[in-house]
């Protein structure tokens, strides 16, 4: 009977810290064959068609952010970040990330895109709320690469 009780103990402390999700390597930098007066209005066209809140744009420097993007619902199997679990008694209620892409001119015809995403988990109970840093998955950033190249073909 004590090796059950003890036995329940590890199990409900285990279960009490939640797990962090699982670091990754993710391809963020992007190499293309085009100019920048090519590919900016690709990028912005793209934030567009995606329904990305642009918070700050300005080609001189090649910097586009945007503001914090609900992305309630996803998972850490086919989201655009993984987060782990929430450590009981807090359940996640939400997702959110923002991002930046940073458009480097390399070369007359070429340019070098890397995309900087931050994404975090948000978990409840009761009044406590709390906001735990996710890990992307990459997704994101080869989708946003994918629908930019597919313009500017």
């Amino acid at each position: 009977m004590k090796r059950f009780a003890i036995l329940c103990a590890v199990a409900c402390f285990a279960w009490a810290c939640g797990t962090p999700p699982v670091p990754r390597t993710i391809v963020n930098s992007f190499p293309i064959d085009k100019s920048l007066d090519k590919v900016w209005p690709a990028v912005i066209e793209t934030f567009a068609e995606l329904n990305l809140p642009i918070m700050n744009m300005a080609k001189d420097s090649g910097l586009i952010t945007t503001d914090w993007i609900d992305f309630r619902g996803q998972n850490d199997e086919t989201g655009y970040c993984a987060c782990g679990t929430a450590r009981f008694p807090l359940s996640e209620v939400g997702r959110r990330g923002k991002f930046n892409v940073f458009i480097k001119k390399t070369a007359d015809d070429s340019v070098e895109m890397k995309v900087n995403a931050v994404f975090e988990k948000i978990s409840q109970y009761e009044n406590n709320i709390e906001n735990t840093a996710c890990v992307s998955t990459g997704k994101l950033e080869g989708e946003i690469f994918k629908r930019v190249s597919d313009k500017i073909k």
